[in-house]
C-alpha cells in the first residue's frame, strides 16, 4: 500500500516496492529450484570432458558441459526431464530423470566414440564469443618447438620458419609486411597471460646508442624497447594449454590492441618427463615433474629447462641463452557453502644474448656485446565458488609481481679519425669541452630493474528469468610500473659513440606510472525454441594515474565498449549425422596505454661548439661548447585505440568442423618517432687574428670577435602517429580421421591486408648545403612518409595420421604463400608549410617558390617507386615422426622442414628472379623420457 507520508515521496516508494517484488520473486524462484549435477565418464571409468548435456521439458530447457573433470551444475525447476548427452557431436546418451531435491547423476557412455578422434596436434579453433586458436600439449609435443615463437605456424595464414634466436621475436597478429619500429603497437598491444597474470613489462627502458655490428646490422635487433614481450623467453616445456583470442575479448582483459595470449601451466600429476632436442641452431634440454595429495587436495608442479642456440652453426662468436625455472603449487579446500582454490606460481627466466668480434678481423679482440636479463615472477590467484547462492557465485583475486634484472655489457675499441672534442655539461650554458686521446676502450653499461606489480579482482553473479541465464562480471584491475635501475653508465672522457650527444640517465629518476581500470558485463544466453542465443555486453573504463597535471590523459578515463552476439541454430541430420550452425558477429574498442619510455624519454642535448683551437701544444688548445637541452617529453600523447569488427560462422557435421573468420581492425593513433623542431642560437669564435706561434695560453673566448648565428634543427619526440589498418578470412577446416588409415584433413589459411602509414605531418630537411651550412628551411608534409598496403594469401594443408597400435604419429604439411603484394602510395613532396631560422611558420606557395632557395623543399617523386610488387606462388613440404615405446616411456620425434620447395620465378622492372635454392631444408629431432 502506497502512503502519502511527505517523509517518502512517491518515488522512492515506488523504487522500494520494486525491490521488494523483485527480490521477492527471485526468492521464490530459488525456492522451487534444485541444483543437480553430472558426472560424465566412460567405460573406464574416465571423466569426458566437453561433454554437451542437454535437459527439456515441456516448460523448461537447460544445457552444460562438463569441465576437465567430466563433471558439471545447473540449478533447475523439479520436475521430469528428458536428457541427452553428446561428446564430439555424437548423441551417447538418451533416456529421462526426475528432479525432486538436489542430487547428482552419474553416466557411463559407452566407447562410440573412437578414442584416435581425441588425438589432436595442430591448433584447434574455439567456438565461443571471439575468435580464438587453442593449441594442446599435445600439438605443442609434436610440432617440437625451442620457443614460443615456434606455435604462431598454427595460426591461420601461419607459416613455418627456421629459428632467429640473435634477435628479438615479436608476435604480429592478423597482419602481414615489415614496416619497422614505427609500428611496434601492434605487437606491443598483445597480452601475455600466464595463469591469468600479465608478463608484459611497462618499465623497461633497456636501450643503447646505434652502432654497427661486424655483419654492419646493427646490434639494436637485441634490444625489446616498446615492442611487447619477446617470445624468445618463453619456453613451451611447462605449458599445457595455449589459447590465442584474435578476435574481441572480454572487458575483464584491457590495456590491449591486437589479442590476449593465455597461457596455462601444467597442474597435476605427472610422471618424470625429460626432453632432449637438437637440431642445426640449438639444443634444449628439459625436465619436469607433477605431484598431487588427492587426500589433501594439493598438486605441485616443477621444472627446468636449457637453451643453448647459435644464429649461424658456424659462428661461435654470437649465441643467445636460455634457462628457464618454474614451481607451482595449487591447493584446493571443500567448505559447507562453496569451495576455494589457491594457485602460485614462482618462476625464474635468464636469458643470455651476446656476441663477440672475430680476431681474425678485429686486431684489438676487445669488442663484445650483451644482453643479459632476468626475470623473477611471483602470481597468486584466489578463487571462491559458492554453492547454491541465490545471486552470488565466485570471486577470483589475482595478484602478480614482476621483478627484472637486466643489464646491457658492451665494450668497444675506439680509434679516433681526426681530433675530435667531447663536451661534457649536463646544464644549459656555455662550457669548455674535453680532448680525448687518440685511441681508447669504452666500457658500456645500461642497468635495468623494471617491477611490475598486478592486482585484479572478478565478481561474477548468476541471475536467471525463466529461460534467459544471465552472468554478470564485474570487477577492477591496477598495475604499477617502475624501473629501479642505475641506468646508463659510461666514462663521459671515453664515450662508446665519439659523435653521439648523450649523458648518463639514471632509471631510478624515472617516475613510476599506473593504470587502473573498472569493468562490467553481462553474458545472456536465451534458448528461444531450438535456437539459441548469446549476447555479451561490457564496458571497461581504463585510467592512467601518477601523472604530472600537464598530460593530457591526467585525470581522464577512457571507455572501451564491447560485444559480441551468437545465434547457434536448430541442429538438424545430414548424412546421419547431427549437423549444428552458429553465427558470431563482434564489435568493440580496446585501448593501450603508452609505457614508461613512451612518457618519459631521455632529454635532447644540442652541443654547438663555438670554438675548437687545436694546437700542437696541449696545453694551448680549447674548445668552447654551448649546451642546450630540450625535454622531448609529449604531453599531448594519449592511448592507441583499436576498434575491431568481426564475424564468423561455425559449421560442424559430427567430426567435420569448419570456421570462418571476416574481420577488420583500424588503429589510427599508434604511437611513433616524429620529428619536431626547435630554434637554437649561438657564437662562432673568430681565431684568424691569433698569432698561433706567439700564444703562450688557450684563447680568451671573451676577447675573441664572434658572429651570432640562428639555427633551427629537429629532434625525436613520441607522438600518436601512426596507422594499422588490417583486414582479412581467416578460416580452418578439419575432418574426421578416415577409417583404415586414420588420417585427418585439416586445411587452414588466411588472405591478410595491412596498411601502414603516419597520420600526422612530419617536418624534414632537406640534404642540400648552402654554403657549407644546412639547409636553412624546414619543410611541413602531409603525407610524406610512404603509405604501404600489403596483402599476402597462405594455406596450409596438413595430413596426421595415428596408428594405435604402433603409437605413431605421421604429419605432413603442404604450406602455400599463394602471393604477396606490396604497393606504396604516392608521397607528397610538396610541404604545405615551411620553418625558417627563427622558427616562424609561413605557408607554402610552390609556385612563388620557384628559382628561389625554398624550391629545394620540393622533394622530387620516383614514379617507379610505387609499382606494385609482388612475389608469385611460394611451397614447402613440412614432415613430422612421433613414436612411443614401451607404453609412452620413451618418444622419439623428428622433423624435416622445407623437405621439398618451390619458388616461382618472377621479374622485378625486366630483371629475372630465380629463387631456386633460396632456402635449405631444416632438420631436428628430439627424444622424450616419462619415468
Amino acid at each position: 500500500m502506497v502512503s502519502n507520508d511527505p517523509r517518502f515521496p512517491l518515488k522512492t516508494q515506488i523504487f522500494t516496492l520494486l525491490i521488494f517484488f523483485t527480490a521477492f520473486s527471485t526468492a521464490r524462484s530459488q525456492e522451487r529450484s534444485a541444483t543437480i549435477s553430472f558426472e560424465i565418464k566412460n567405460n573406464h571409468a574416465e571423466p569426458l570432458k566437453d561433454s554437451e548435456i542437454k535437459i527439456s521439458s515441456p516448460e523448461n530447457k537447460y544445457s552444460l558441459s562438463t569441465n576437465d573433470k567430466g563433471a558439471g551444475s545447473m540449478s533447475v525447476t523439479p520436475g521430469n526431464y528428458r536428457i541427452e548427452i553428446y561428446k564430439n557431436g555424437i548423441l551417447g546418451y538418451s533416456g529421462t530423470i526426475t528432479v525432486t531435491k538436489p542430487e547428482t547423476f552419474i553416466f557411463s557412455l559407452a566407447d562410440k566414440i573412437n578414442s584416435i578422434e581425441e588425438v589432436i596436434i595442430t591448433a584447434k579453433e574455439g567456438k565461443g564469443l571471439t575468435s580464438s586458436s587453442v593449441i594442446s600439449q599435445r600439438a605443442m609435443q609434436h610440432l617440437q618447438p625451442s620457443s614460443f615463437t615456434d606455435l604462431l605456424e598454427l595460426l591461420p595464414g601461419g607459416r613455418s620458419g627456421d629459428p632467429v634466436l640473435n634477435q628479438v621475436n615479436k608476435i604480429g597478429l592478423r597482419e602481414t609486411g615489415n614496416p619497422g619500429n614505427d609500428y611496434n603497437t601492434s605487437a606491443m598491444g598483445t597480452t601475455f597471460l600466464v595463469d591469468g597474470t600479465p608478463l608484459n613489462s611497462g618499465a623497461n627502458l633497456q636501450y643503447t646508442y646505434d652502432f654497427l655490428d661486424k655483419n654492419n646490422n646493427g646490434l639494436k635487433r637485441r634490444l625489446n624497447l616498446t615492442s611487447g614481450v619477446d617470445m624468445r623467453s618463453i619456453s613451451t616445456d611447462q605449458i599445457e594449454k595455449v589459447e590465442i583470442l584474435r578476435g574481441i575479448p572480454s572487458v575483464i582483459y584491457g590495456n590491449l590492441t591486437s589479442g590476449i595470449v593465455k597461457i596455462t601451466n601444467k597442474s597435476g600429476y605427472t610422471k618424470w618427463k625429460a626432453r632432449f632436442k637438437a637440431d642445426g641452431y640449438s639444443k634444449l634440454f628439459a625436465i619436469s615433474k607433477g605431484f598431487e595429495d588427492k587426500e589433501h587436495h594439493l598438486k605441485i608442479n616443477t621444472g627446468i629447462d636449457y637453451l643453448n642456440a647459435k644464429s649461424d652453426p658456424r659462428d661461435r662468436l654470437e649465441n643467445y641463452k636460455r634457462i628457464t625455472a618454474n614451481f607451482g603449487l595449487t591447493k584446493e579446500k571443500q567448505l559447507n557453502h562453496g569451495s576455494f582454490r589457491w594457485q602460485t606460481h614462482l618462476s625464474y627466466t635468464g636469458s643470455l644474448d651476446g656476441s663477440k668480434t672475430d680476431p681474425d678481423v678485429d686486431l684489438s679482440q676487445l669488442n663484445s656485446y650483451e644482453v643479459n636479463n632476468h626475470l623473477l615472477s611471483l602470481s597468486n590467484v584466489l578463487n571462491y565458488t559458492r554453492n547454491e547462492s541465490l545471486l552470488y557465485k565466485s570471486t577470483e583475486v589475482q595478484f602478480s609481481v614482476n621483478q627484472r634484472f637486466d643489464k646491457i655489457k658492451q665494450t668497444k675499441f675506439i680509434q679516433l679519425e681526426n681530433a675530435t672534442a667531447f663536451p661534457l655539461s649536463r646544464t644549459e650554458g656555455e662550457y669548455d669541452g674535453y680532448y680525448p686521446v687518440a685511441k681508447y676502450t669504452s666500457d658500456y653499461t645500461v642497468d635495468g630493474k623494471p617491477l611490475d606489480i598486478f592486482v585484479k579482482m572478478v565478481n561474477n553473479f548468476q541471475l536467471d528469468f525463466k529461460t534467459i541465464k544471465n552472468e554478470i562480471n564485474t570487477g577492477f584491475d591496477w598495475q604499477l610500473s617502475k624501473n629501479w635501475g642505475q641506468g646508463q653508465l659510461f666514462d663521459v672522457y671515453r664515450p662508446i659513440d665519439p659523435k653521439a650527444t648523450f649523458r648518463p640517465r639514471a632509471y631510478r629518476d624515472v617516475p613510476a606510472y599506473s593504470t587502473s581500470a573498472l569493468f562490467l558485463e553481462t553474458i545472456s544466453t536465451a534458448d528461444l525454441g531450438k535456437h539459441k542465443l548469446t549476447l555479451a555486453l561490457g564496458l571497461r573504463g581504463n585510467s592512467m594515474l601518477n601523472l604530472p597535471y600537464d598530460f593530457k590523459m591526467n585525470g581522464k578515463i577512457y571507455l572501451d565498449p564491447r560485444t559480441n552476439l551468437q545465434w547457434d541454430l536448430p541442429a538438424f541430420n545430414m548424412l546421419n549425422k547431427k549437423a549444428q550452425i552458429a553465427l558470431t558477429l563482434g564489435y568493440g574498442k580496446q585501448s593501450l596505454f603508452p609505457d614508461l619510455n613512451l612518457l618519459y624519454p631521455e632529454l635532447v642535448y644540442k652541443d654547438i661548439q663555438q670554438l675548437n683551437y687545436f694546437h700542437v701544444n696541449p696545453d694551448y688548445r680549447r674548445v668552447n661548447y654551448k649546451t642546450m637541452i630540450y625535454n622531448p617529453q609529449n604531453t599531448e600523447i594519449e592511448p592507441a585505440i583499436n576498434e575491431k569488427f568481426e564475424a564468423r560462422i561455425d559449421f560442424s557435421l559430427g567430426f567435420h568442423q569448419l570456421s570462418v573468420t571476416v574481420f577488420k581492425e583500424k588503429m589510427n593513433n599508434a604511437f611513433r618517432s616524429m620529428n619536431e623542431y626547435a630554434v637554437y642560437q649561438y657564437k662562432k669564435y673568430d681565431t684568424s687574428s691569433l698569432d698561433h706561434s706567439a700564444i703562450t695560453s688557450p684563447p680568451d673566448v671573451n676577447t675573441l670577435p664572434y658572429q651570432t648565428i640562428t639555427e633551427n634543427f629537429t629532434y625525436a619526440s613520441q607522438r600518436n602517429g601512426s596507422k594499422i589498418d588490417k583486414e582479412g578470412v581467416e578460416f580452418q577446416y578439419s575432418s574426421n580421421r578416415i577409417p583404415v588409415i586414420n588420417t585427418r584433413f585439416t586445411l587452414s589459411g588466411a588472405w591478410f591486408r595491412t596498411k601502414y602509414g603516419n597520420s600526422l605531418p612530419v617536418y624534414k630537411r632537406s640534404d642540400v648545403l648552402i654554403n657549407g651550412r644546412p639547409y636553412p628551411y624546414l619543410g611541413l608534409y602531409n603525407g610524406m612518409e610512404p603509405n604501404s598496403a600489403n596483402e599476402v594469401l597462405n594455406t596450409n594443408l596438413m595430413l596426421d595420421t595415428y596408428i594405435p597400435k604402433l603409437d605413431l604419429i605421421f604429419s605432413s604439411s603442404f604450406q602455400f604463400s599463394w602471393f604477396s603484394t606490396r604497393k606504396l602510395d604516392p608521397m607528397n613532396g610538396i610541404p604545405s608549410h615551411y620553418v625558417d631560422q627563427n622558427g616562424n611558420i609561413f605557408p607554402f606557395n610552390p609556385d612563388a617558390a620557384q628559382g628561389t632557395v625554398l624550391e629545394r623543399m620540393i622533394i622530387a617523386q620516383n614514379a617507379d617507386r610505387y609499382n606494385t610488387s609482388r612475389r608469385p606462388l611460394e611451397a614447402n613440404l613440412n614432415l613430422k615422426v612421433t613414436k612411443s615405446f614401451r607404453n609412452k616411456t620413451v618418444i622419439v620425434s623428428m622433423f624435416a622442414n622445407r623437405l621439398f620447395s618451390y619458388y616461382a620465378p618472377y621479374s622485378v622492372n625486366g630483371i629475372a628472379i630465380n629463387r631456386k635454392g633460396a632456402q635449405d631444408p631444416y632438420f631436428g629431432m628430439e627424444i622424450n623420457f616419462n619415468l
